[in-house]
């Protein structure tokens, strides 16, 4: 009760400022959370009015194109905007999908505020802050982060009877590529529908990253047949564990509708760690698709094995192989990124081959300090006498230092 007599006192503190701002045009910055304060004079400065119901819209016929011009985000989004909709349960709700300008390109709702009387801004409409001032959309986009809005935090009236959440969308090269947003009638509905919001803008972000891989690997098939095959496992035990993460979230929107928060909560730190998995197993395949040589440049060395054997695990189980690695302290030497990964893939996919099964590939990581050299070594260790042997090792040196 004291909450929400909090939060009844907060509206009317936010209520006041709104009122000193459209007589006067400023207030003190302390009237506002600071992200609402300078959403609001960003808004201002933009010519937002205040005292708009509605958001603009773009014509049928633009909405169209820009809907065709982002059908791949609106595919790859659409289940996750379902799921959070179904979270969300019989609360009044919008879950809108925008583009980078903060145009609506899809909206999913309870049928009251999609298509009641007065509908929720839908695709085609005008969410910047520059048209419709602070809000879940525009304002997240112009913070690039996740930012929440409380009722009367907004900056035009006709959106004070929502609480809204947004966060960005991003490509694999961390650009922003639109934004998604759950706007909610009661604002005490917030917190549990947060996490999942923002997992599944992490869901999105793989989705796109596996239609990514799958340009990867027609390019690694023309490319080089021979190196295909092997990349091709990694990839599909990737995805394979995304598409695990994602059912998840799927189990987790429907628990959280008829509030079994606790359990559901704990499936849905596991699928976003799962996601967090896949999202960085996924560069590191990427890395090692790409044919691109760049710049020599610190790399350590140590991460990078470690990634491999990270991404290399599941292979190594099936064919019974333990990976045992040696080094007494991070190690960066000086080379191409990407190389050195295809370089270490190769090295560990013949040890492999060498390798009986139930044997040992061992992996070592020697600095030579006086030729400013690190010496790697990968040796199999057979099942049967536990024995290196001489033409069971391949080495192979870095430089530490860079160059002159």
């Amino acid at each position: 009760m004291d909450q929400l007599r909090d939060v009844k006192a907060s509206e009317i503190d936010v209520l006041e400022a709104g009122r000193i701002y459209k007589s006067i045009g400023a207030i003190p910055a302390q009237m506002l959370r600071s992200k609402i304060y300078h959403a609001w004079e960003r808004a201002h400065l933009q010519g937002a009015n205040p005292y708009a119901l509605q958001a603009e819209k773009l014509s049928s016929s633009d909405t169209e194109h820009l809907r065709a011009k982002n059908s791949d985000l609106i595919r790859v989004a659409s289940p996750y905007i379902r799921m959070l909709s179904q979270a969300a349960g019989t609360d009044r709700h919008a879950v809108m999908l925008g583009d980078n300008q903060a145009i609506v390109l899809d909206i999913v709702g309870d049928k009251q505020t999609v298509q009641g009387p007065e509908p929720f801004p839908g695709p085609g409409s005008l969410l910047s802050e520059a048209v419709a001032g602070a809000n879940g959309i525009g304002t997240s986009l112009a913070e690039a982060d996740y930012l929440e809005i409380v009722s009367v935090e907004h900056f035009i009236e006709g959106f004070h009877p929502f609480t809204c959440q947004g966060i960005p969308l991003r490509n694999d090269n961390q650009e922003i590529i639109g934004v998604l947003s759950i706007s909610l009638r009661r604002a005490d509905a917030r917190q549990r529908l947060k996490e999942i919001l923002l997992c599944a803008s992490y869901g999105i972000e793989a989705d796109l990253l596996i239609a990514k891989l799958e340009k990867d690997v027609r390019c690694v098939l023309e490319s080089n047949a021979n190196e295909y095959q092997p990349l091709e496992n990694l990839r599909q035990d990737i995805i394979q564990a995304h598409h695990a993460a994602r059912l998840k979230l799927e189990v987790v929107s429907r628990m959280i509708a008829v509030n079994r928060y606790s359990y559901a909560m704990q499936l849905l730190r596991q699928a976003e760690h799962s996601i967090q998995i896949f999202r960085r197993r996924a560069e590191i395949w990427r890395n090692l698709a790409s044919f691109e040589i760049g710049r020599p440049q610190p790399v350590s060395l140590t991460d990078k094995i470690s990634d491999l054997i990270d991404i290399l695990s599941t292979e190594a189980a099936i064919r019974h192989v333990e990976i045992v690695t040696d080094w007494y302290e991070p190690i960066t030497v000086v080379t191409d990124p990407r190389s050195l990964l295809r370089h270490l893939l190769r090295y560990f996919l013949q040890a492999f081959d060498r390798a009986d099964k139930g044997g040992i590939v061992k992996v070592v990581v020697n600095p030579i300090s006086n030729r400013e050299l690190v010496q790697v070594s990968f040796t199999t260790i057979s099942a049967v006498n536990f024995s290196p042997s001489a033409p069971n090792s391949q080495i192979f040196y870095l430089p530490i230092n860079q160059k002159n």
